[in-house]
């Protein structure tokens, strides 16, 4: 069991735009609304990195901005972890058209957008900062999985670790193989449980067994088919600053238990 302090959090959704708004509906102090997703326009990349980013990076970089900024933790002293199961789809679908076309060609920027970490190469460009980076997949236990990884590394490194998970539907035809209804972008920046941060503690464990299936009242039901959604329901209890266990989604037969401090 690792334990952990949540020291800011961001999220960005289909009417879940930036923490303060998203918290007060997650927490039951105001009604969700539904609205279409709102691309965000990270602008601390230079005008040429912010033409080539991909979609993906966009959300990660604007969640992961959010919660830095709310923190004031300079970006040199904060390691990141990024988590994702689908990547960048739009640019998968683009390459296997390039594939299946007679000439083959796949552009560069295409290519080096479809690598897994491509948003956290971003990051460190925006961010001007050289600080440790993991990026993973974990199918739908992406969120989980990088849970795990970005607490461990708190407790393990004694620094603050700066969790982004972010998932965007794909485009036609792959997305009748995996379909998400609406892009959702988390960022949870996590210290070591001693620390003198301000924020709710939080320990940390693998469990047997399913995660919790339950839903929170007032959000569309079809959003927790984004494997980035499953961190709503811990930021809802964050929100109401609430005490209490969750069970979030991991591998088969396994689930990631989270249990909520003051």
């Amino acid at each position: 069991m690792i334990e952990v302090r949540v020291i800011a959090c961001a999220v960005r959704g289909p009417g879940l735009t930036g923490w303060v708004g998203a918290a007060r509906i997650l927490a039951g102090q105001a009604e969700y609304v539904p609205e279409a997703s709102i691309e965000p326009a990270p602008a601390l990349l230079p005008p040429n990195e912010r033409r080539r980013m991909s979609d993906p990076a966009r959300w990660a970089l604007a969640a992961g901005q959010e919660a830095l900024s709310a923190a004031g933790i300079a970006s040199a002293d904060v390691a990141t972890v990024f988590a994702s199961c689908g990547s960048d789809g739009k640019i998968t679908q683009q390459i296997c058209e390039a594939l299946a076309a007679p000439a083959r060609e796949v552009s560069p920027t295409r290519f080096h957008n479809s690598v897994h970490n491509a948003p956290a190469g971003y990051w460190s460009i925006a961010m001007a900062t050289n600080a440790p980076s993991t990026s993973l997949c974990a199918g739908a236990g992406s969120f989980g999985a990088g849970l795990l990884e970005a607490a461990a590394q708190a407790v393990v490194e004694m620094r603050p670790v700066l969790l982004i998970a972010y998932d965007l539907p794909y485009p036609e035809p792959l997305r009748a193989l995996w379909s998400i209804p609406d892009a959702v972008a988390v960022a949870i920046l996590l210290g070591p449980g001693e620390s003198r941060s301000s924020g709710p503690r939080v320990r940390v464990a693998l469990a047997a067994g399913k995660p919790d299936d339950s839903w929170l009242p007032g959000l569309p039901r079809e959003l927790a088919q984004n494997p980035a959604a499953s961190a709503l329901p811990f930021l809802a209890q964050i929100a109401r600053g609430e005490e209490g266990r969750l069970l979030l989604p991991y591998l088969d037969r396994c689930s990631i238990e989270l249990e909520v401090m003051a």
